[in-house]
Parts: C-alpha cells; sequence; structure tokens
C-alpha cells in the first residue's frame, strides 16, 4: 500500500503543473502582462515635471535619487490619447535599454500562472509590441514586449 500510495503521488504531482509568478498592471480596460526579464519599482508621490517639445509618448521627466527619468504616457500608446487621471507610475529597467517611468491604473499586480491555464491567441489588430495575447480565468491578457516598444520609440524619436 505504501508503494502505491507513493506512485500516486507521484503521478498527481507530475500532473500538477509548477506555477509561474508574474506581474501585470492596467492600462484602461486592458491588462498588459509584465516579462519576467524586466526588474520593476512602483514609484510614490513623484512630480512629473513637464519637458517642451517631448514626443507624444512622454508625459514628461522624474527626478528620482538624483537621476532624470522619461515618463511615457501608456494611456497615449494603448489608448491614443493621454491619461484622463492621476495614474500609478512604475518604474521599469529592460535588460537592454536605461530605465523608464510608465504610467498605469493602480498599482501592478501579481498573478500565479501556469501553463494549463494560458491559451495564447495572435489578434491581427494588435500593436508590434504585443505579439499576443493570453487568456487567464475568463481574461485576457496583452502579453506584452517592452523591450520591442522601446526599440520602437526610440527609432521614430530619432527621426
Amino acid at each position: 500500500m505504501g508503494d502505491e500510495q507513493q506512485a500516486r503521488g507521484a503521478t498527481i504531482s507530475e500532473t500538477s503543473a509548477p506555477l509561474i509568478n508574474r506581474f501585470c498592471y492596467r492600462i484602461g480596460a486592458h491588462t498588459l502582462l509584465l516579462e519576467a526579464t524586466l526588474t520593476a519599482e512602483v514609484l510614490t508621490t513623484q512630480t512629473i515635471h513637464a519637458l517642451p517639445f517631448a514626443p507624444d509618448w512622454c508625459a514628461g521627466l522624474v527626478s528620482l535619487r538624483g537621476d532624470l527619468f522619461p515618463v511615457m504616457d501608456m494611456h497615449k500608446v494603448v489608448l491614443g490619447k493621454p491619461a484622463p487621471h492621476q495614474t500609478q507610475l512604475l518604474l521599469i529597467q529592460h535588460p537592454q535599454f536605461s530605465p523608464i517611468i510608465l504610467t498605469c491604473d493602480g498599482f501592478p499586480r501579481q498573478l500565479k500562472l501556469s501553463d494549463a491555464d494560458l491559451t495564447e491567441y495572435t489578434p491581427e489588430n494588435l500593436p508590434s509590441w504585443i505579439p499576443h495575447t493570453l487568456q487567464h480565468n475568463g481574461q485576457t491578457l496583452l502579453a506584452a514586449d517592452h523591450g520591442r516598444l522601446l526599440r520602437q520609440i526610440r527609432q521614430t524619436t530619432n527621426r
């Protein structure tokens, strides 16, 4: 009986998918998933300083610990219009780019994801920096490639 229980226990643990912790943030009705390779920090009580002649995506600059960081207005990027209200700020660090601050609605939240509950879809009308969406517990997650977004912004800004 002990061997049978051990065998049954092995089967159960083999079939249960490992959970992956990932963070996401909201922009309007959209939920964007952060890549596992990004580091992120929630910023509170930071002042965004306007920047004359800034590109559309830039909401201004934030001074943080003696450094200036550009603020990307994700409402403008995702929804095509500036944020209608005060938003939260999220400092992200991509391994290949300088840190940048993103605006988002509310604080990011953690999701426990497993391969079993994720279904990948590739709708045709997504921007190139969102290669696909995922369905998780009835919610659509936009699997963002922030590196690709930062590359596109750098290319359009340098023109």
